[in-house]
């Protein structure tokens, strides 16, 4: 019996070491289908508009990594990994893509310094530091790592050249202290919400890499469902509070914490929730999260949508000015029973400035309150005007004060303008993304970022808007806009056709009901800036507008009764 032992034994090890590991092959087959999958969405044009296709490509190559490290193909999937995160910078154009990218890479050279592509990781991290991220001092220390500890990669050439050209760059640090330096403050936290509807908005004093998650869309064990945005190197300001309650909504509460030394954690406390959805705006820098729950969304427009009109004012927050209301009378049937009316810009923002001096700002709120008083008086419904006075509001609190008052409609009155000052005409805009470059000016100024970034912005806010409200704010644009241009063609001369566009407007994305942003004429033209001032073309622009949403309004009663 020993001797078997002593023969079966040996034996066994031997086989045991002859076997490749476990991982090996589950690492190659969990590779290649990584590898796949990224072949698919790179030939395909209209995966790539959306961010989860990306992500979906990115954590496959990730997880090879974190379930296979000893794998053989643990590098080249971390490597393909920063590829595919390159690849969406490319299509978002979002810095926190270009950041992701630069950590996979810098991953490789950590974990796997005697793979071959630890080099080319470096450099490839250098370049989007360097020509990206405009960080010349980050891409010096990788193209000096790739030069020094890599002296026989491929790269050791071009790493070298540029970590010479860089070496003026070369950072001094003094203190380790010196590392928490050029923090983004979070300095502030907004929201908005009814017991369907949350839009919660976090400020920045600058732009910021940051990342969220779900826990729970229902109550489990006690414990509320909840979402958490992690803010990458911020710090919260002396005077944020770290939690405060939300009464009787779809949030319970909003916490504030600090899981890592260089991060804040934003945390939603829900009832509940169904979805969520989180982007980035600019000028100034801020995070804006909208949370649905459908069944409370549902039940909450019924209740706010037969709410009398006096009832509405226990739905407004944080002690902000109060939007204007016009009141509501009983109706019957099939009918819009609120729309939201925004005038464009306001207090410190004036929008567009006219030959003689006429601001965007005046003109469009003297607009908006006769376009409310028509609507009114013409359909019998509320509106809302989300501002009635000479006051700043974001442009994310426009479209979350429709949503929270379970709005029908959602109408944004402007004034055009361009450098061309023979410029003339009305159009109309929806929410798409276009790539007319006339569309694509209008919405830069807007928004108020420049050309370049409207160029630049994020295609992932397909993934943002209202996809089932596309059609319908699309009919929406048509009549007002056929009604206006046949309106004021009665009365006035030169009223050009410039039709209707899509455009990518922040004070639209996010709406929930159909909306619309009407550039009623150029303020920027002589002749057109005297009609704005004007009553009267106030009045037959505001009995155009009218007309049209009871005509789209009917159009809607025709389609519910078939």
């Amino acid at each position: 019996m020993m001797n078997f032992f002593r023969i079966f034994l040996p034996c066994v090890l031997l086989l045991l070491l002859a076997s490749p590991p476990v991982d090996a092959s589950s690492g190659e087959k969990a590779y290649r289908s990584a590898k796949e999958e990224y072949r698919q969405l790179l030939s395909s044009a209209r995966k790539q508009l959306y961010r989860e296709n990306w992500n979906r490509v990115i954590e496959a190559f990730l997880s090879v990594d974190e379930n296979f490290p000893r794998s053989s193909k643990a590098p080249s999937a971390l490597y393909l990994g920063g590829k595919a995160c390159s690849g969406l910078y490319e299509v978002s154009r979002a810095q926190k893509d270009a950041r992701r990218a630069i950590e996979i890479f810098d991953r490789i050279a950590d974990r796997y310094p005697e793979s071959s592509l630890a080099d080319d990781a470096l450099v490839l991290a250098a370049k989007i530091q360097e020509n990206i991220l405009k960080d010349p001092a980050e891409a010096y220390l990788r193209y000096r790592k790739a030069a020094e500890e890599f002296p026989s990669g491929d790269m050791n050439g071009s790493a070298r050249k540029k970590r010479d050209e860089l070496a003026r760059f070369a950072p001094v640090r003094t203190a380790p202290a010196e590392k928490y330096l050029g923090r983004v403050e979070v300095s502030g936290i907004r929201y908005w919400s009814n017991p369907g509807y949350t839009r919660v908005v976090i400020d920045l004093t600058g732009p910021a890499e940051f990342e969220s998650n779900s826990l729970g869309k229902a109550a489990e064990k006690g414990k509320p469902p909840r979402i958490y945005v992690d803010i990458r190197n911020a710090a919260p300001s002396g005077d944020l509070s770290e939690a405060f309650e939300v009464e009787g909504s779809l949030l319970k509460r909003i916490r504030t914490g600090r899981p890592a030394n260089n991060d804040v954690r934003v945390v939603l406390d829900l009832n509940r929730f169904d979805d969520y959805k989180i982007f980035h705006l600019k000028d100034p820098h801020r995070i804006v999260l909208d949370v649905t729950g459908s069944a409370e969304m549902k039940a909450a427009r019924s209740e706010i949508r037969s709410a009398p009109s006096g009832s509405i004012d226990r739905l407004l927050s944080n002690g902000r000015e109060k939007p204007g209301k016009v009141g509501i009378p009983p109706s019957e049937g099939f009918s819009l029973r609120r729309i939201v009316v925004d005038a464009g810009h306001g207090g410190k923002d004036p929008g567009a400035v006219g030959p003689s001096g006429v601001l965007e700002k005046d003109v469009v709120l003297a607009m908006a309150k006769i376009v409310a008083r028509r609507l009114e008086q013409d359909l019998g419904c509320e509106v809302i005007l989300t501002r009635n006075s000479d006051v700043y509001l974001p442009l994310e609190e426009r479209t979350a004060i429709a949503n929270r008052f379970g709005a029908d409609l959602f109408i944004s009155i402007h004034a055009n303008a361009a450098p061309n000052r023979s410029a003339f005409g009305v159009e109309t805009f929806y929410l798409n993304f276009s790539k007319n470059e006339k569309a694509a000016a209008v919405a830069a100024r807007e928004n108020g970022t420049s050309l370049k970034e409207i160029g630049n912005l994020e295609l992932i806010l397909f993934d943002l808007m209202a996809n089932s409200k596309i059609n319908e704010s699309s009919r929406l644009a048509a009549e007002i806009q056929k009604s206006l241009v046949n309106d004021l063609g009665r009365h006035y001369s030169n009223i050009r056709d410039l039709g209707v566009r899509q455009g990518p407007f922040y004070v639209l994305l996010g709406a929930t009901m159909p909306s619309v942003l009407v550039e009623t004429a150029f303020i920027s033209n002589k002749r057109e800036e005297a009609r704005l001032i004007d009553k009267g073309f106030q009045e037959k622009t505001a009995e155009s507008i009218s007309r049209a949403v009871r005509r789209y309004a009917d159009s809607l009663k025709m389609v519910a009764s078939k």
